[in-house]
């Protein structure tokens, strides 16, 4: 089904404001989000919300939203943001009604999505390549499974099925690279934790002796030692030892000390037994929300002294401190697989 903007020609700027701008009335369609029409259009959730008198970011079909297109400086403006003392990339994305994922891809400039400096110009919202876009019709699955279409991202279909990136991964491990997928192929959407639990179930953790824990915990640290200064690559294949994800890391290491654990952080932090950040041991894992958006999407490896050892975006795998503000802040559970 093809939705299409309606312009009207009426130079309403010269009268409201000392510049010209475009009126356009959209009728809501079925599966449509105010973030996704903000995003073809070119403006903000906050905006349209403004525009439209909405209290909140609900919409249904048949509604008609009346856009304001700004042109000039005003344009320039508001696709820009100049990043404040406090800031998080998370809380510029939900403040523009986007994704961390889509100001990545807007400033390719950020090496690191954990770090950003007060000051820093960011670009927040996409130009529009003409005035009539085309949405795709509401996601449909098919024995659970969704064909990628034209257009589609991992994150998109993850955002269309209510789940995330991370547990679509884990239901189709032959994504190895979770920013590449082909138009036409299948990608299983359904199962969700269900899924995901029973394929914990096949690759269950084998208790482990309380005697044999310790050295078994030393030799998983020195394992993930091995790899220190491999590069980060989001979305690694767990088979190579070159690049790694977080949670390709502790899958890895886990495996080479003869522990099957699943491949994304979020099931992960499933697997073993719950532990207090107070009784956190070596070779316990600990598990992050680094976008604040209550979603796991970070796993190290707790090395003892308040140290883990993890794959990180700018150094690759490394030592971090759990006593850092960054990281103690962000701290979400830990778990231990070793009795």
């Amino acid at each position: 089904m093809k939705k299409t903007f309606v312009w009207t020609s009426t130079l309403i700027g010269s009268l409201l404001a000392g510049h010209s701008a475009f009126a356009a009335s959209y009728t809501v369609q079925k599966g449509d989000t105010l973030w996704e029409i903000a995003r073809h259009y070119d403006t903000t959730v906050e905006r349209l919300k403004q525009q439209n008198q909405l209290p909140s970011d609900f919409i249904f079909p048949g509604q008609v939203l009346q856009i304001d297109e700004q042109s000039g400086s005003e344009q320039a403006v508001t696709n820009t943001y100049t990043v404040q003392s406090g800031d998080t990339l998370s809380g510029i994305a939900q403040k523009f009604g986007t994704t961390v994922e889509v100001l990545l891809q807007l400033n390719p400039s950020i090496a690191d999505p954990n770090f950003i400096r007060a000051g820093q110009a960011l670009q927040v919202a996409g130009r529009a390549s003409a005035n009539t876009y085309t949405v795709k019709p509401a996601a449909a699955a098919v024995n659970g499974q969704y064909i990628v279409q034209k257009g589609d991202t991992l994150s998109g279909i993850a955002n269309q099925f209510q789940t995330t990136v991370d547990r679509l991964l884990a239901l189709n491990p032959q994504i190895t690279n979770p920013h590449v997928i082909r138009v036409g192929q299948a990608i299983k959407v359904a199962g969700g934790m269900t899924a995901v639990r029973a394929e914990q179930n096949v690759s269950a953790v084998k208790p482990v002796s309380a005697e044999s824990s310790v050295s078994l915990a030393d030799q998983i640290i020195e394992i993930g030692e091995k790899y220190l200064g491999a590069r980060y690559l989001y979305g690694a294949n767990p088979s190579r030892t070159d690049v790694f994800d977080c949670s390709s890391f502790t899958m890895r290491v886990f495996s080479e000390a003869g522990i099957s654990l699943p491949r994304s952080s979020s099931a992960q932090a499933q697997a073993g037994r719950t532990v207090s950040f107070s009784q956190l041991q070596k070779g316990d894992l600990v598990f992050f929300d680094t976008d604040s958006n209550g979603t796991i999407n970070h796993v190290g490896i707790y090395a003892g002294n308040g140290q883990m050892i993890n794959a990180t975006v700018s150094l690759g795998v490394t030592y971090s401190s759990l006593t850092s503000s960054y990281w103690k802040t962000r701290f979400v559970k830990a778990v231990r697989v070793l009795n």
